[in-house]
């Protein structure tokens, strides 16, 4: 009989602590989960963050030139070393997480007016990594600046005349940008200037 008191007051002190234990937890852990949910929403866009955007680029005609809703991946940059145009980063700078941004960008913030005279004539030997040559089509040429963009202006037997202003160069572009994440960039990736890992530059 006594066992069975202790055993019914056992249960009754039970039933009374449990909930008054995980009242107390919840009470202490759902604040402090809400503050560190709004603490990583309200970090913006600065110097020396790694930035995933999603974004559409349209230009004056409304079409499409790029997206990187095609294939869901956003694109990763680290902010403020010139990984991205000035105007882009002019315009998302001090963004929130979650933000979604539309704006303009004109030639000189971009990349920049066409140059006529900014031409090469280059052996074709030099871009058998690009393929088939044809006129109109955009290739990489590596310059003693680095690899630069270029555009195929004519095709000869032994030389192809490349026009080397971005192809984006004298237009303005519109942008349709989602900020998906924001962090602060790693010693590392900030002495390198660029971003590591999976969501970015690898070596």
């Amino acid at each position: 009989m006594f066992l069975q008191i202790n055993l019914l007051y056992l249960d009754y002190c039970t039933w009374i602590t449990v909930p008054r234990l995980l009242y107390y937890c919840a009470s202490i852990l759902v604040p402090l989960f809400c503050e560190l949910n709004m603490n990583d929403k309200a970090i913006q866009v600065a110097v020396n963050h790694a930035v995933s955007v999603h974004y559409n680029l349209k230009d004056d005609n409304n079409e499409l030139l790029d997206s990187t809703y095609d294939d869901d991946k956003p694109l990763v940059y680290l902010h403020g070393r010139r990984q991205m145009i000035p105007g882009f980063e002019s315009a998302v700078s001090k963004a929130a997480i979650g933000d979604k941004l539309s704006f303009s960008v004109m030639p000189a913030e971009g990349y920049g007016l066409r140059n006529i005279n900014n031409t090469q004539r280059i052996p074709s030997k030099y871009l058998k990594h690009e393929g088939k040559l044809v006129a109109g089509k955009n290739i990489h040429v590596n310059t003693d600046n680095g690899v630069k963009p270029g555009t195929i202006i004519k095709v000869g037997k032994f030389n192809v005349d490349v026009d080397m202003n971005h192809p984006l160069a004298g237009k303005n572009l519109h942008f349709e940008v989602e900020i998906v994440a924001i962090r602060k960039a790693t010693d590392e990736e900030i002495s390198h200037g660029h971003i590591h890992g999976d969501d970015g530059c690898s070596h």
